[in-house]
């Protein structure tokens, strides 16, 4: 297959152009040769690493600047049950790429490169949106069960809020008479629909189970009940926040959901145009299970989704997946160049119009 530029990653939080060859893997694990720029990046994040993690389960590089760079990898971990094996100089290939890592890191292709930025800078807001949900819910709460530690959520329900787990009692619904006749306990319908609210529109812009769990919203495994999700509110006592930091969160998550958006175009116009070379832009409809809808040909023509995509038309498909990863609005869309104005007319349908080769 030979090399390909490309990007890689290791950690999850940083990427590195480098060379790599996609057919030559270990493990599924790529061997990527650096440039000594990429060189000197991958050494501040595994120097950042070391110090933050400790050094005895850290590899870390180090680039000794002289007369000719030298590249050291030094493996902590062998220190002393292998001081033999504990240190290395990666010498550059003819090229001038150091090879680093192959066969041992677990290296992995990021072919987005940059966008790989934006893409975890947008997470990381709507985890913020998550946490200052659960902050601002459990301040409702408290209005009316000042015990209240946390909720046991049904994702899938009218109502999300299940269960408040608290202090000293048994929360709510307790299951005793403590309940009322309206089973309400000590909360009024108005007080949890504030705080189902709150949480709703958290859970507007992500579907995945998984991601709300790396966010914090936690399967309750503990207690059997893996089918809720528990929220932790913060400490009894903690001093009230109100909405002033959930509306800034919110407001964080807009600017980057809808950079997203907008830096995954030129993306998303290449996959089209290798699906079909003489398209001109593409109508989708971001509520169905499948958005894509049509390509526009001539501006008034559409070409429609083959019921089995080739490869290419694939990367169209999947390429629409993480454009509306986390649910945009109409609102955002029209924001970033979209218009609901389609040809031919498609209820729900957005159209974007690619720019001139």
């Amino acid at each position: 297959m030979g090399y390909t530029e490309t990007f890689v990653c290791v950690d999850d939080e940083h990427i590195y152009p480098a060379l790599v060859d996609l057919a030559n893997r270990w493990n599924g694990w790529l061997s990527p040769g650096l440039t000594l720029d990429a060189v000197r990046q991958l050494a501040a994040h595994t120097k950042e690493l070391a110090e933050r993690s400790g050094h005895d389960g850290t590899d870390e590089i180090k680039v000794i600047d002289g007369p000719v760079p030298v590249v050291l990898h030094i493996r902590w971990s062998c220190l002393h049950d292998e001081p033999g094996s504990a240190a290395n100089v990666v010498k550059p290939d003819e090229n001038g790429r150091y090879w680093i890592g192959g066969w041992e890191w677990c290296w992995y292709e990021v072919a987005d490169g940059p966008l790989f930025y934006t893409k975890k800078a947008t997470f990381e807001a709507w985890k913020q949106v998550l946490a200052e949900s659960a902050r601002r819910a459990g301040e409702i709460v408290r209005t009316q069960m000042p015990e209240a530690t946390s909720a046991l959520l049904c994702l899938d329900g009218l109502g999300h809020i299940a269960h408040i787990e608290a202090t000293g009692h048994p929360g709510w619904p307790a299951g005793d008479d403590s309940d009322g006749e309206d089973g309400y306990g000590p909360f009024d319908t108005e007080t949890l629909g504030e705080a189902d609210e709150v949480l709703r529109k958290a859970l507007d812009h992500r579907d995945g189970h998984t991601d709300l769990e790396i966010g914090g919203w936690c399967p309750a495994r503990d207690i059997g009940l893996p089918e809720l999700h528990r929220i932790v509110f913060p400490p009894v006592g903690a001093e009230e926040c109100g909405d002033g930091p959930l509306e800034k969160a919110r407001e964080r998550f807009i600017t980057a959901r809808r950079k997203l958006l907008t830096e995954t175009v030129p993306y998303l116009v290449d996959d089209v145009r290798a699906a079909c070379p003489d398209a001109v832009g593409i109508v989708i409809d971001p509520h169905a299970d499948e958005p894509f809808v049509m390509f526009l040909v001539d501006d008034t023509k559409g070409q429609a989704s083959t019921p089995v995509p080739s490869d290419v038309a694939q990367k169209v498909h999947d390429r629409l997946a993480g454009l509306l990863a986390f649910n945009p609005t109409g609102d955002d869309l029209t924001a970033c160049g979209w218009s609901d104005d389609t040809p031919p007319h498609v209820d729900g349908a957005y159209v974007l119009v690619f720019p001139a080769e």
